[in-house]
């Protein structure tokens, strides 16, 4: 059988040298190393603007997650919805990031000085930026989580790639700005714990463990409702390839786990559990986002209701399509484009938007190009094009949208929500081009197929592109 032919540019295989210098373990650990330093300072000058909860550089830590943690001190674990902020504004975040934070929380309370004082102004207040940066240094592990999990991901994808091109795509990940605003202007340490579980519970279904991949799936689930969209489409994929048993047992296992993690708070406080997770969204407010255009206008109410369903219904009509159209596969490296593009569809089409809504799609975009350089025609698709493009425009966005408009709305208001629309629309658009353009891999091709599953009862071998369908 033929050696296939390495992708331009690259080296020799994991664990080999690059040709363009030596490149090994070390190189890894040193940008994980350079990493963890940035996360260090990220989280502790990151807090540095913090005056209150609800000020112009208040926190969802301050105002949510760090209340709702302290209910679990106070003894009271299933009532972490009955948080408000704002008026009436729940807490609409999944429990397993606040269940993590109690420990860091408690600690903090205990060694840090004015902790207390913070405690005592419920979390409104100075005093509490020792805390915030505390608990953002707990939850900076899992950013260097996330870079393994993706290492983890492309060498089961694409084994001949040279360590070269795997310490490009690390980097991308653990050293993005986009990675690290949550743990400074925006304070959403969760990110980078279901990005993690969420690779990671992927990863394990292209390996044929599809129990495990239901338990990680659904505690990422747990930490952020944004991991909903890529689900589903995933979910569509197994459906329009007809891949049944594994299907059922991961939408069963993602299903208890749910159930498990949810299931208490809504027993013992239903009525603020259901007012905060299936009531309030209707009644959020538009921002940041292409349904701006309809904001004081007779479809305002309808609009607010429609961005959910619209998001989810386009995730799953791209990843059916993809099915049907180019044969892709739940266990091909084509499964991650399905999954960049889902995930595109959260900034796109969320009715309210914030910058750190665009780190999640880089993590599936630049896992997808990576493992499938070597598969694109000559041309730019040979090099991570769209993974740098992307990473350099939503840095740019990051730095206004979010923020508020101007002139107070209006047109400019409106103007901000059909860029940030237009920006994605056009990445998802090259990510379906680039891949439709893909050479199909041919049988006996080594590295034309996923290795094959240790365990063959599960989804069956097949080339990538090539769907199971009868």
């Amino acid at each position: 059988m033929r050696q296939a032919q390495a992708p331009i540019g690259s080296g020799t295989q994991w664990g080999g040298r690059a040709s363009w210098g030596r490149i090994n373990r070390r190189h890894f650990i040193v940008v994980g190393v350079l990493a963890a330093l940035i996360g260090v300072v990220a989280a502790i000058q990151g807090t540095a603007n913090v005056t209150s909860a609800f000020g112009q550089n208040g926190s969802d830590q301050l105002a949510f997650f760090f209340p709702a943690a302290q209910r679990i001190l106070d003894g009271h674990p299933f009532t972490i919805y009955a948080v408000r902020a704002f008026g009436d504004y729940p807490n609409y975040n999944p429990p397993l990031a606040t269940i993590m934070m109690t420990p860091l929380l408690a600690i903090g309370q205990i060694v840090l000085p004015g902790a207390g004082t913070c405690v005592d102004t419920g979390y409104n207040s100075e005093n509490c930026r020792s805390l915030l940066g505390f608990v953002g240094l707990g939850f900076v592990p899992f950013v260097l989580l996330l870079g393994a999990a993706a290492l983890g991901a492309l060498r089961w994808l694409h084994a001949t790639m040279s360590q070269g091109q795997a310490l490009v795509a690390y980097g991308l990940i653990v050293l993005s700005p986009l990675t690290w605003q949550n743990f400074t202007n925006w304070w959403h340490f969760e990110q980078p714990l279901m990005l993690f579980l969420f690779v990671f519970g992927v990863a394990q279904l292209q390996r044929n463990q599809v129990g495990l991949a239901g338990v990680l799936l659904g505690l990422a689930l747990l930490t952020r409702t944004t991991a909903a969209v890529p689900l589903i489409a995933l979910l569509v994929v197994l459906a329009a390839e007809r891949a049944w048993p594994v299907l059922l047992k991961l939408s069963a296992t993602i299903a208890i786990v749910v159930a498990v993690g949810f299931g208490p708070f809504f027993i013992f406080d239903y009525k603020d559990t259901a007012y905060s997770l299936l009531q309030w969204r209707g009644s959020a407010p538009i921002g940041n986002s292409i349904w701006s255009i309809f904001i004081n206008t007779p479809l305002d109410g309808i609009a607010r209701h429609l961005d959910l369903p619209v998001a989810i219904v386009a995730a799953s009509v791209v990843a059916y399509l993809a099915v049907q159209r180019f044969g892709f596969s739940a266990r091909g490296r084509e499964l991650w484009a399905v999954l960049s593009i889902a995930s595109l569809m959260v900034p796109m089409l969320s009715k309210t938007n914030w910058p750190y809504y665009y780190a999640e799609p880089l993590i599936f975009l630049v896992i997808w190009e990576f493992a499938t350089l070597h598969d694109a025609p000559m041309g730019l698709w040979r090099w991570p094009i769209l993974s740098v493009a992307y990473l350099s425009v939503t840095a740019t966005l990051s730095q206004f949208m979010g923020s508020p408009s101007a002139t107070g709305g209006g047109l400019v208001l409106r103007l901000m929500g059909l860029l940030q629309f237009v920006v994605m629309a056009a990445f998802a658009y090259a990510i379906w081009k680039r891949q439709a353009e893909m050479a199909q891999p041919a049988n006996g091709n080594p590295n034309a197929t996923i290795p094959p599953y240790a365990d063959t009862r599960g989804l069956p071998v097949v080339p990538s592109g090539q769907s199971q369908r009868r």
